[in-house]
């Protein structure tokens, strides 16, 4: 009797400690995780809305500012590898007035750390979607 408790023990051990590694996170996971609606942007010591990212997911997703203001885009060290573009799904789609940031599939490339503050002159709704996670989703609203 001991031994399958020994053994079940150690395997609930193992399991724990793998969710705490740096290993690529299962599809079931992210799929999880990043259709939690992201929430939406608080302004920034700077006054810029900022946009969080966590591992695989939009922590804080969605901003809405004026043309020509700035939204700073954070990857805490806690975060992830992120390739951002506009667009739906992990696909580049170019859209209108999109900051020239985004006007190509090569987007911005974020590592754990980095921050970058990014302004959208024209007025419309941007789509931002990361290329390595494909269910991460921001909207970025730009008023007039």
């Amino acid at each position: 009797m001991r031994k399958p408790l020994l053994a079940l023990s150690l395997m609930c051990v193992l399991a724990l400690a793998a969710c705490g590694s740096a290993s690529p996170v299962s599809s079931a996971t992210a799929t999880a995780t990043a259709t939690v609606a992201p929430a939406t942007a608080t302004s920034s010591a700077a006054g810029a809305p900022t946009i969080r990212m966590g591992s695989v997911n939009f922590t804080v997703g969605n901003a809405t500012v004026k043309a020509g203001q700035a939204v700073m885009f954070v990857d805490p060290t806690s975060g992830g590898i992120h390739h951002l573009v506009t667009g739906h799904n992990g696909t580049f789609t170019a859209e209108a007035g999109a900051p020239s940031q985004f006007a190509t599939a090569d987007g911005v490339s974020f590592s754990p750390g980095d921050t970058t503050s990014i302004t959208f002159p024209t007025a419309g709704s941007y789509d931002i979607t990361c290329t390595i996670h494909p269910l991460m989703k921001a909207t970025i609203t730009v008023t007039p």
